[in-house]
């Protein structure tokens, strides 16, 4: 009975979230467009990462204008990595209105590139 009650608790958790999510703006995607769970985590993406912000940008790939799955040594980086590599999701947050940047640039750059 119990872990019946915590399973609907994260499940209405996890409905609160995309409501709020929705109104703020991020309503073009739903979670199921990027994860497979119902309570959506990091570690249930339907593909890796950089795929996921590819399928919809893919121009920007092809273009060279974004750079993604590079290995970062970076110490002073606080941005988010993936195993390691720099992703779509280091620089831009995918649960905000147009995926803006985590933080202005230059600041943002400077993160990982010294110059």
């Amino acid at each position: 009975m119990e872990r019946c009650v915590m399973r609907m608790i994260t499940q209405e958790f996890a409905m609160v979230v995309l409501l709020i999510s929705t109104s703020i703006g991020a309503a073009d995607h739903v979670c199921s467009d990027c994860h497979a769970a119902i309570a959506p985590n990091a570690n249930d993406l339907i593909q890796p990462l950089s795929g996921l912000c590819a399928d919809c940008h893919v121009e920007r790939i092809i273009a060279g204008e974004h750079k993604v799955d590079v290995p970062v040594s970076a110490s002073a980086n606080t941005l988010p990595l993936h195993d390691g590599v720099m992703t779509c999701g280091t620089c831009h947050d995918p649960h905000q209105p147009f995926a803006t940047l985590r933080m202005e640039d230059p600041k943002l750059c400077q993160q990982c590139h010294l110059k």
